[in-house]
């Protein structure tokens, strides 16, 4: 028996060693795998900001910097020590993190598409703190932290806040109840529902699920049907409606002073609105994306702004057709002495304002379903939003118009748009091919969106830095957004291109030009590359070439060559290839000389190999891939 337990012993002990011989040298390069895990610092910024070979279990050391700001999407990490020392964290796309242990260095937190992290905990160092997609159904924020912001923690349902919070904003999580306690001062969450504010509070109070400020100022309500603003309110802040998705209508008390910006937006499914008897002053966008068919201005009102019936589209009345600062007339809002527009029916094809209005307010006019939009004699200035006039296709400037906003014009109009005119008398723009111009055409202030082709004026100096606004476009069926990019062609006038670049699919351009050169020059970045040609014929081109003068020589000389300089734009190549071809901005260069017994050149470097005493003639040949050629000569003297 002793015998056969030596033997096994001995079995064993033969066993580890053949282990040892065979798999340790198997597990040390995954040892050496795990030491290779490196940070990469970020200078520029002062963090750590990646991590090259993770492991599942990360400890993110402080000696390099007490930022971290780093994205862990797919690299599998599934807990996070952060080492002491460290003061800000920084952390998205953490799909796998299930635990992070933090020290009590840090200062401030950010967490991001963590949804399987089901529990943090917060270290009393900690001041701020930003949740996004956090998967845990409770949070305990310490007296310490200031400033706590959650958004689309979905299972979130129990918050436990402490005073000491100041501001809180919560959006996107649905189950989440919390009180709100006395030291919070600003609020803003998208769904009031679970919000409860403690009694204490000296700023908030709540009544049937509305959050007021002051007893005074309703700031905003919960996504509840029937709406009834608490007895007593003086203003309706900005906003206070626009996460009331499902209100269906809505009761203001004659105690409502003042609709602040987009006090009433948002609310689409509320078809009617009583405005508060005692109402004085409605600001801009007001009642944006409001469902109410018709609106009733009450005749105490003595301050609108002028776009604070932007965004709506239903019809607006005076009570008792009178107030003292609006004027309703077929329809449309003015000022009371006409000067200017603040509403336009957005059933209306054309344009038709009454006499003496010269000024139309930024949003007036926006939705309207003009195919072309004639502005009157008499307006000297436009600054319009037309983002929504989704049939415009002409937009006409009359001759005393002095100033049209390149902004507006950039950002506010539809892809519809195909074209601008001004009226020749016009002293300050001029129109060619649908584009808008300076008077004398130096100036390309805009280009219309539908434009697929330009051709730059000859002559223009500058394009404008909104020429070609924002051109990209959302497809919602296609759920696709796409680059508007234009084929152009610049005049060799053009010095400054603006903000063009994107959106240039194509170019041609005058060879040798500063315009070739900024083609060129952006091309290099990479960012997007513009395919160019030249404009110039092939003859053109070729005699735009530099090559070299005279070349004296000694026969020791080894590494003296025949130069050349192409215009910009103009590509050398040694030889042609099938990417080349049909491109007019390539040329093949070539040597010869004409008494090699004298001077040797490489036909493709033109290199010179001086042989003897003498005169010879380098031949150098410039051809294009049409196979236009212009051949240049170069006396080389070897002495």
């Amino acid at each position: 028996m002793r015998r056969s337990i030596r033997k096994a012993d001995a079995f064993l002990t033969f066993l580890a060693m053949a282990l040892e011989l065979f798999v340790v040298p198997d597990v040390t390069p995954v040892r050496a795998a795990e030491a290779q895990t490196e940070f990469v610092y970020d200078e520029y910024y002062g963090s750590i900001s990646d991590v090259i070979n993770p492991t599942e279990t990360l400890t993110i050391p402080s000696e390099e910097s007490d930022t971290v700001s780093m994205g862990l999407y797919e690299k599998g990490v599934k807990i996070i020590n952060v080492e002491k020392g460290i003061k800000r964290v920084s952390i998205w796309g953490a799909e796998d993190l299930e635990q992070i242990n933090l020290p009590d260095t840090v200062d401030y937190i950010y967490i991001s598409d963590a949804a399987k992290l089901k529990d943090l905990t917060i270290p009393k160092s900690v001041s701020e703190v930003n949740l996004y997609a956090f998967g845990g159904e409770t949070l305990d924020i310490p007296t310490n932290v200031s400033v706590l912001t959650l958004d689309y923690c979905d299972n979130l349902k129990t918050i436990k806040l402490r005073p000491g919070l100041t501001d809180f904003t919560m959006w996107g999580c649905p189950n989440a109840i919390v009180t709100i306690p006395s030291t919070v001062s600003y609020i803003y969450c998208d769904n009031y529902k679970g919000v409860s504010i403690s009694p204490d509070n000296p700023k908030f109070s709540m009544y049937q699920g509305s959050v007021y400020m002051y007893d005074g100022l309703w700031i905003a309500s919960s996504d509840m049907k029937e709406i009834n603003v608490k007895p007593g309110t003086k203003v309706i802040r900005s906003q206070a409606l626009c996460t009331a998705y499902a209100a269906t209508s809505i009761n203001i008390p004659d105690s409502v002073e003042l609709l602040e910006e987009a006090a009433l937006a948002g609310a689409t499914r509320i078809k009617k609105v009583k405005l508060p008897k005692g109402l004085l002053c409605i600001y801009s966008y007001a009642f944006e994306g409001l469902g109410a068919d018709a609106l009733e201005i009450p005749s105490s009102v003595n301050y609108v702004a002028d776009n604070a019936f932007g965004g709506y589209n239903g019809v607006i009345s005076l009570e008792n057709g009178y107030n003292s600062e609006l004027v309703v007339s077929k329809g449309s809002v003015y000022r009371s002495d006409y000067s200017s527009l603040l509403y336009y029916p957005k059933t209306r094809t054309a344009l038709n304002l009454e006499f003496g209005c010269v000024t139309i307010a930024y949003s007036a006019i926006n939705g309207c379903a003009f195919t072309s939009l004639d502005l009157p004699d008499g307006m000297a200035e436009f600054w319009c939003d037309l983002s929504q006039c989704k049939k415009l296709k002409t937009i006409n400037f009359p001759s005393s118009m002095t100033y049209i906003s390149e902004y507006s014009l950039a950002y506010a109009t539809p892809a519809s748009l195909a074209k601008y005119t001004v009226d020749k008398t016009n002293v300050c723009y001029s129109s060619q091919d649908g584009c808008l111009y300076s008077k004398d055409k130096d100036f390309l202030y805009s280009v219309p969106k539908a434009k697929k082709e330009v051709k730059v004026a000859r002559g223009c100096v500058t394009i404008g830095y909104y020429a070609f606004g924002n051109r990209d476009y959302y497809d919602p069926e296609a759920d696709y957004w796409y680059d508007n990019r234009v084929d152009i062609e610049l005049p060799g006038t053009v010095t400054d291109i603006g903000d063009g670049y994107y959106y240039f699919d194509t170019a041609k351009v005058d060879c040798g030009t500063r315009a070739a050169r900024l083609i060129t020059e952006y091309n290099d970045l990479g960012w997007h590359v513009i395919s160019y040609e030249f404009a110039d014929s092939s003859k053109d081109i070729l005699r735009k070439i530099v090559v070299s003068d005279d070349i004296q020589l000694k026969k020791t000389d080894k590494n003296e060559n025949v130069t050349y300089t192409v215009p910009t734009g103009l590509v050398s190549v040694p030889a042609f290839t099938p990417l080349h071809e049909g491109k007019n901005i390539y040329v093949k260069v070539s040597f010869t000389s004409t008494k090699k017994s004298v001077c040797k050149v490489n036909k493709k470097t033109g290199l010179l190999t001086p042989v003897k005493k003498g005169t010879a003639t380098i031949k150098v040949k410039c051809e294009l891939t049409d196979g236009t050629s212009k051949t240049y000569k170069v006396k080389v003297n070897v002495k």
